[in-house]
């Protein structure tokens, strides 16, 4: 009985236990069978792994929704665009030549086909590299525009100084009228200058249709103020038939836009 309630011997005892207990387990765990890739979970692995290398991912719901409102919203956004770019095709084409517009209004067509297959994964990824497309001829575009608007303005501060010059050292008819045109039209070309220099601005902020914008109408004031600066009528007509189609004079052959309906019997 002492033995028993010995500390030293109840110790002893216990880990005895725990000696047989640790025995029992390891020796189960050695007989339960493996359990190895069923055949089954080996086919369905080597199928993943094909589709993995063939880059053939499967879309969820969620991928579904965000590629059809992101589709729709590139569609319309392009669309705009490109009607912007139409305009720039048909009435100035150094700042955009009709196979650049027509290479990406194909690219939009077909990924408005893709909408309306339901397809709204590759359309937008057709639609977004088409954004990009859009965006590269607006920023040529932009530059295009800058430069010509520009010495467009130049010319005619230039021209206005030649005429006050004139007019100072030999005050004739001539003169005198050409200077009264000069003083009416200083505001035109402050104004013009203006416009140039906000199509400047927005075109470093990455923002080409409002750049666009201001330099149309920067252009615009300086056409129509090269043409009051002419010496007479025979150079008027001449700058006039030049830029008939930016005045709006005569209306180009359009370069069709691609339309949002598809054709009958299209998809």
């Amino acid at each position: 009985m002492q033995n028993f309630l010995n500390p030293k011997f109840c110790v002893y005892k216990i880990l005895i236990f725990l000696f047989f207990c640790s025995a029992l387990l390891y020796a189960e765990d050695r007989a339960k069978p493996k359990n190895g890739p069923t055949s089954e979970s080996k086919k369905s692995t080597s199928e993943k792994t094909e589709m993995e290398k063939g880059g053939a991912t499967e879309a969820t719901y969620l991928d579904l929704v965000y590629a059809r409102e992101k589709a729709q919203k590139l569609k319309d956004m392009n669309m705009r665009d490109i009607q912007v770019l139409q305009n720039l095709a048909n009435t100035f084409p150094e700042a955009l030549d009709k196979g650049t517009f027509e290479k990406i209004s194909n690219e939009y067509k077909e990924g408005l086909k893709l909408v309306y297959r339901m397809d709204y994964v590759a359309a937008e990824k057709t639609l977004r590299a088409n954004r990009e497309n859009i965006y590269s001829a607006l920023e040529k575009a932009s530059g295009v525009f800058r430069t010509k608007t520009g010495a467009l303005l130049n010319e005619c501060a230039d021209r206005m100084a030649d005429i006050e010059m004139q007019a100072e050292n030999a005050a004739t008819a001539e003169t005198v009228r050409l200077m009264g045109i000069v003083e009416e039209n200083q505001h035109r070309l402050s104004v013009g200058y203006q416009q140039l220099n906000s199509a400047a601005r927005a075109e470093r902020q990455r923002r080409y249709p409002e750049a666009l914008s201001y330099y149309r109408l920067s252009r615009l004031h300086a056409i129509h103020l090269k043409i009051a600066l002419a010496k007479d009528d025979n150079e008027k007509k001449a700058l006039r038939e030049k830029y008939m189609y930016e005045l709006g004079e005569k209306k180009p052959a359009n370069t069709p836009a691609p339309s949002e309906k598809p054709s009958k019997g299209g998809p």
